[in-house]
């Protein structure tokens, strides 16, 4: 992981580092995607377990039935 000034950077996709934007990004992804977050994670080449945590923080859980990250 390479850190930018707005995101993380991973094979040259920027994921923003500001949780409520990364949450907003990828659940835009799995949406639009069709992705499980495994497969997001697989194809943006990104730890799912940072993502969980860092959305964690903010009271968002990954519901696999949903393939998004909802409130808890």
């Amino acid at each position: 992981m390479i850190d930018g000034r707005d995101g993380f950077v991973y094979n040259g996709t920027m994921l923003p580092k500001d949780p409520y934007m990364l949450l907003s990004a990828v659940n835009m992804k799995l949406r639009d995607g069709g992705f499980s977050l495994k497969d997001l994670c697989a194809e943006e080449d990104v730890s799912a377990e940072e993502i969980k945590e860092k959305l964690g923080g903010i009271g968002y859980f990954y519901d696999e039935n949903r393939r998004a990250f909802v409130p808890r």
